[in-house]
């Protein structure tokens, strides 16, 4: 058995002492009216549905964190705005959870009054801790330092500075699907750890450290090269996972046993696929969704009234398209998106027993990946210039058809700016199936495919995480509207709990 594997059994629960939220109550009206607010603000920003509680937790202590320092009473608002909104039942009221949370407060509030500390990033940090203790598989996590022993081994860096470091951000944002407040976290437990010191206690100096450490990985202009490496190799990993969440309990058996493992590992990975499908549809529609409520809709309240002044009146046709060729793009480039094929799952199968039963490099091939730094040579800059013009030649193509097809100058930026940015979601979304994917070939027709739509998804992907941060609608929702919202729902959460204890002492 692989060495790595042995030592993360001996870390795993295996089914046992797993913390639960038990049963959750149906909830009232309160509950009711706080998961509505939820859904709506959830759906104006673009996030993977296993962060939307960690993000909420975040947004909900950006707000309190102005009006209350008593940490006490900090954890009880939290879990409290957390019920109502139902990411979390009603047992994890308990004395035991608020005093927990309220022991994560106190390691960190020194820092939080400190001016030497970024308190956002600090904030983001804290609420990524919070949710890991809400969550009620402590095993999730365990398995990152797993694949960051599998994939130290297998790829080897030549010329890339602090390998380690942009090597486990890559490992814990793919194959821990992390975000950047998580991996601060995770990166924080690894240097309190190292330094000899408990994450129970915090300093200054490893706070600043955490600090740098996470902004130099996920600053680093390899960590790209380093994640597409990772994606590549990581579908063993995933499966094995998966086997383990799919019967903890028997995982220390199955692994021991080379046709169990099999047997297993083809019928989780046939469950996953069909999940996965579903998954692509759902994401599909919330990137739909969150383009038109963040981009689109102010897109196109500009396009009315400039077509009303340069034209005398309003291009229909041209605002039809705007609206619903990102509809059709998004579906066409998710809409053929292939699973991999009875083969492709058997070699998959195979290698993550490999991972399992042999301390070697036989799953990725029996050699080890080089991964090499980038060198501006010739040759390079050569490419460069390439695939400069043939981006611009992309893009010029496109606005010389819309102008011609009696397209507004206004109307082109509109239109270029939904196809970049839909273009890029979908190519996101594509992605993840890829994951269980052993190899993916690379013909004539993906090539081409590739040079026209690469400088697209390029722009895209900038204009997102640009525009992103000028998102309205969520600063009038979270500096307008949910301070007095959430005070309104505290009051009707009162007067509910006295007309309730009025009724019992009545009944008697």
């Amino acid at each position: 058995m692989n060495p790595a594997v042995r030592e993360l059994v001996k870390q795993l629960s295996l089914g046992k002492a797993v913390a639960t939220d038990g049963e959750g109550d149906t909830g009232g009206p309160i509950d009711h009216i706080a998961r509505v607010y939820e859904v709506a603000r959830n759906a104006l920003e673009y996030r993977a549905e296993h962060l939307v509680r960690r993000a909420a937790i975040e947004r909900i202590l950006k707000r309190q964190l102005v009006f209350e320092s008593d940490t006490r009473r900090l954890s009880e608002s939290l879990l409290l705005e957390l019920k109502w909104a139902k990411y979390v039942t009603w047992e994890s009221s308990r004395p035991a959870v608020v005093e927990e949370i309220k022991k994560i407060f106190d390691k960190y509030f020194v820092q939080l009054k400190s001016p030497a500390v970024d308190r956002e990033w600090l904030v983001g940090l804290i609420s990524a801790e919070i949710e890991e203790y809400l969550n009620p598989s402590k095993d999730y996590y365990k398995f990152t330092n797993f694949a960051f022993h599998c994939l130290k081994k297998a790829l080897v860096s030549q010329g890339l500075a602090n390998f380690d470091l942009i090597l486990y951000t890559a490992i814990d944002k793919i194959y821990s699907q992390s975000d950047n407040q998580q991996l601060a976290y995770h990166l924080f437990r690894l240097i309190s750890n190292q330094s000899g010191k408990s994450d129970h206690k915090v300093t200054d100096q490893i706070l600043a450290e955490t600090y740098n450490h996470t902004r130099q990985a996920i600053n680093s202009p390899q960590l790209n090269r380093v994640a597409v490496a990772v994606r590549k190799l990581v579908g063993p990993l995933v499966l094995v996972r998966d086997i383990y969440f799919s019967d903890p309990e028997e995982f220390a058996q199955i692994i021991n046993d080379e046709k169990m493992f099999k047997e297993r590992a083809g019928q989780v990975l046939a469950g996953q696929l069909a999940l996965l499908r579903g998954r692509m549809s759902t994401a599909g529609m919330r990137s739909l969704i969150y383009v038109f409520l963040t981009k689109m809709l102010f897109a196109l309240i500009l396009e009315i009234p400039v077509d009303r002044w340069i034209r005398g009146e309003v291009a229909w046709g041209t605002l039809a398209v705007n609206t619903l060729f990102p509809v059709g793009l998004m579906w066409s480039l998710t809409a053929n998106i292939k699973l991999p094929d009875t083969r492709n799952q058997e070699r998959l199968v195979l290698k993550a027993w490999e991972v399992v039963s042999r301390d070697d490099l036989s799953w990725v091939g029996g050699e080890q990946v080089h991964l090499l730094g980038e060198t501006l040579n010739l040759k390079t800059k050569i490419f460069y210039t390439v695939y400069m013009v043939l981006g611009m030649a992309v893009f010029a193509g496109i606005t010389v058809t819309l102008v011609r097809s009696g397209f507004s100058l206004v109307s082109s930026v509109i239109f270029l700016f939904f196809v970049t940015v839909v273009s890029f979601f979908a190519y996101r979304i594509r992605q993840t199936a890829k994951i269980y994917t052993v190899k993916s070939g690379r013909g004539l027709g993906s090539s081409l495919g590739d040079m026209l739509m690469l400088p697209i998804v390029t722009v895209g992907s900038w204009l997102s995480r640009g525009v992103a941060k000028l998102n309205f609608l969520v600063f009038v929702f979270d500096f307008v509207l949910e301070a007095p919202f959430k005070m309104i729902l505290r009051v009707m959460d009162n007067w509910f709990d006295f007309l309730s204890r009025k009724r019992d002492e009545v009944v008697g």
